[in-house]
């Protein structure tokens, strides 16, 4: 399998801008993602602010930034609406032309999962930015949106995350569930058990196969249990170390 991406999820607004950007400078491969849900990104929230501070930070460069929807927002978008925060981020571009989001993430699962999923009207918001690649959680409460979704022919990943956001390494990764759509991997990562996860996830995985990976839990502070930018290299050092030993 081929290593695409190595995020790093939910940095929020008491991280330095700086770091963040200094971050992605100098590790291409890393991908840096907000937590996006009304009772914390709505407005101008400090958390929106802040996010909104670094898209424009980055205009002018490659870092690659992300948003994972959440929440009532979740609904709204898999009803078919973008919410008016959501929209502008969306439209934000950088100096050459292309989206300072480049990857959004849906995240169907988890919470209250009884709201309705339009398929036909979420691979309409899909198609109107061709140049984000949209990315939904699968587990196998999911399979069904997903199918449904698939049959659209809209272009879009999958992130397998069997631990719900709860931090857990599952006992076994699962394969790619879908050919044409690419498959991510989250639960449980970070800098000290990304390699041994790799090579576990690497068994499942065809050989030519794109995957990401996605770490938050493991990344923050034990003390203050916020994002920590230390930790977050050395969970791309490792994850780039086992890319080079296995290409």
């Amino acid at each position: 399998m081929i290593l695409e991406k190595i995020t790093c999820s939910d940095m929020r607004e008491y991280n330095e801008i700086d770091d963040i950007i200094a971050l992605g400078k100098k590790y291409p491969m890393a991908e840096f993602a907000i937590q996006a849900h009304p009772s914390k990104f709505s407005g101008w929230m400090p958390r929106y602010v802040w996010f909104e501070t670094l898209m424009h930070a980055t205009r002018n460069t490659n870092i690659n930034l992300a948003m994972h929807i959440n929440s009532d927002w979740r609904t709204e978008i898999c009803s078919g609406n973008i919410p008016y925060e959501i929209k502008r981020m969306w439209d934000m571009q950088r100096n050459n032309g292309t989206p300072v989001i480049r990857r959004v993430q849906i995240n169907i699962n988890g919470g209250n999962d009884s709201f309705r999923f339009y398929a036909n009207r979420v691979a309409d918001i899909i198609r109107a930015y061709p140049d984000i690649e949209f990315i939904f959680q699968y587990t196998s409460k999911q399979r069904r949106r997903l199918k449904a979704l698939n049959e659209t022919c809209a272009e879009f990943s999958m992130l397998f995350d069997a631990s719900g956001g709860r931090g857990i390494s599952p006992r076994a990764w699962r394969a790619p569930v879908m050919p044409n759509h690419k498959m991510g991997y989250s639960g449980g990562l970070g800098p000290d058990n990304v390699i041994c996860e790799l090579d576990k996830i690497n068994a499942v995985v065809p050989a030519t196969n794109d995957i990401w990976i996605d770490a938050e839990g493991k990344l923050k502070d034990p003390d203050t249990k916020q994002f920590d930018v230390a930790r977050a290299e050395l969970y791309i050092i490792n994850a780039l170390s086992w890319q080079i030993k296995n290409r």
